[in-house]
């Protein structure tokens, strides 16, 4: 019976792990959230794979401690019970709070593509936009681009854009970004 609270602790556990480096958010094919951010069509709280570690977790970490001398109907019922009770707990707290917390979010657009990187095409001056050139999913575009410090940049340097405003994206010369890394 130990074997069993064990196994279901460690399946908890590295179901979680991959909860949290995989997530839950499926995008729509040929969708690009850098190019044309869109929400989620529902968000819910509803039984998954986070919900299902969090169950096994519970299960095991409760009832690997319980005496044998409970029976093994009861350890069971006790372990099953503070899963259940643990992981409809996260499932409310998700529904309350953080679901219509998501829904109220609003994406400041001007900053999708911080930190993206970029080449100057067209050279930028100190008093003259010039123009960039990324790419976004196998996609190229482009955009007037100005430095953030006013400095001008030839053609062919790396920048990575700070935000993107009306049109004009507010670079920085990589080689000041890298020397702050």
């Amino acid at each position: 019976m130990s074997a069993l609270f064990i196994a279901s602790l460690l399946a908890g556990l590295l179901l979680g792990v991959y909860a949290m480096f995989h997530g839950l958010e499926r995008r729509r094919p040929g969708a690009s959230d850098l190019v044309a951010p869109t929400p989620p069509d529902q968000l819910s709280a509803r039984l998954n794979l986070p919900a299902v570690a969090g169950f096994l977790t519970i299960f095991g970490a409760v009832g690997y401690p319980l005496t044998p001398s409970l029976g093994t109907g009861l350890r069971l019922l006790i372990a099953a019970g503070a899963g259940a009770l643990g992981a409809a707990a996260a499932l409310l707290v998700v529904a309350r709070w953080a679901v219509p917390s998501a829904r109220e979010d609003q994406v400041d657009l001007r900053y999708l593509l911080q930190g993206h990187l970029a080449k100057v095409t067209v050279p930028i001056k100190r008093d003259a936009p010039g123009e960039i050139a990324y790419e976004v999913e196998g996609t190229r575009y482009t955009k007037r681009a100005l430095t953030l410090d006013g400095s001008s940049l030839s053609s062919g340097t790396e920048v990575v854009i700070e935000r993107i405003e009306d049109e004009l994206a507010h670079v920085e010369a990589w080689t000041h970004v890298e020397k702050r890394l």
